[in-house]
C-alpha cells in the first residue's frame, strides 16, 4: 500500500516537472532566444552598416586628399571642351596653326551650336513574308516600313554627358600641299582645343596671282575646304543670372499735368 502511494507521488511529481518545464520553456526560455536572436541579427546588421559607411568616408577621405588633383585634371579637360565657345579664342589658335605651318586662311565660318545626341543605330531589317497562296507579284512588305526596315534605335554603348554642344566650323586654306596636310594634321591634334575635322575636300591649283582674297597660287599648291566640330559643355553648376528688372516708373501726382512745365523751368 505505502509503495503504490509513493509510486503515485513520483509519478504525479515528475509529471508536474514535466509540466513546469513545459511551461517554462514556452513561456519564458523560448521567447528569450527569440529575443536573443533578434538581437543578434539587429547588432550583425548594425555592424556590416558601420563597415560599410566606415568604407565611405575613407573613401570619401581619400577622394578629398585628391581634391587638388582633381580640380588640375577637371581644368585640364575644361581647356579641350570649355564650358563656353570662346570662338575669339579658337579663331586665334586657328591661325597660329595656320602662320607657323605657311598656309592662308581664305574663309573661316563658325556656324550656331547643335545639341549633341547619341548616334543610332539601325536595328536589322526582318525578312519579307510572302504569301504561301501569293505568287511573285503578291509579295507583301514586312511589317516596320517599306521594305521591312525597322525604326532606328539608340546605341547603349555610346554616352553623351548631358548638354554637351557642338559649333560647327567651316573652313578654307590655301597653301602647298605638305603644308595643308600638316596644317590638318595640327588643326585635330595640336590645338589645345578638341576639333573633329568631318569633311574634307581637296582641289589642285594652277599657277595663279594673288587676288580676290586668295593667295597666289604655284602649280601642285592645294586649297583644302574642311568642315568640323569644336565643342563646349556648360558648367550645370553655374547658374543661370537672373535678369535685370527694369526700374519703376515714377507715380504720377494727382491734379498735375504731366506736360507742363513744373515753375522756373
Amino acid at each position: 500500500m505505502a509503495g503504490s502511494k509513493r509510486s503515485t507521488w513520483i509519478g504525479g511529481t515528475a509529471l508536474a516537472g514535466v509540466a513546469l518545464g513545459a511551461g517554462a520553456w514556452f513561456l519564458a526560455i523560448s521567447p528569450a532566444f527569440d529575443a536573443a536572436a533578434e538581437v543578434r541579427e539587429q547588432t550583425s546588421q548594425t555592424v556590416q552598416r558601420n563597415d560599410l559607411l566606415e568604407m565611405q568616408v575613407t573613401k570619401l577621405a581619400a577622394d578629398y586628399a585628391k581634391l587638388d588633383q582633381y580640380k588640375a585634371e577637371l581644368a585640364a579637360l575644361q581647356v579641350q571642351i570649355p564650358t563656353t565657345a570662346r570662338l575669339a579664342d579658337l579663331t586665334r589658335q586657328i591661325a597660329q596653326i595656320a602662320e607657323s605651318r605657311g598656309v592662308t586662311i581664305t574663309a573661316l565660318a563658325p556656324a550656331p551650336p547643335q545639341l549633341v545626341v547619341p548616334p543610332v543605330a539601325a536595328a536589322p531589317a526582318a525578312p519579307a513574308t510572302t504569301d504561301a497562296g501569293a505568287g511573285t507579284d503578291g509579295t507583301e512588305p514586312a511589317a516596320g516600313g517599306a521594305g521591312g526596315e525597322a525604326a532606328p534605335v539608340a546605341s547603349p554603348d555610346v554616352v553623351v554627358p548631358a548638354g554637351l554642344v557642338a559649333v560647327p566650323l567651316s573652313l578654307t586654306v590655301v597653301g602647298t600641299y605638305d603644308a595643308t596636310v600638316a596644317f590638318v594634321g595640327d588643326l585635330q591634334g595640336a590645338l589645345p582645343r578638341l576639333v573633329l575635322v568631318t569633311d574634307l575636300t581637296g582641289t589642285s591649283q594652277e599657277e595663279t596671282e594673288a587676288g580676290g582674297g586668295k593667295p597666289a597660287t604655284a602649280r601642285g599648291d592645294q586649297e583644302i575646304v574642311l568642315s568640323a566640330f569644336a565643342y563646349v559643355l556648360p558648367d550645370p553648376a553655374a547658374g543661370a543670372t537672373a535678369p535685370e528688372q527694369p526700374a519703376a516708373v515714377p507715380a504720377s501726382v494727382p491734379g498735375k499735368n504731366p506736360l507742363v512745365p513744373a515753375a522756373g523751368e
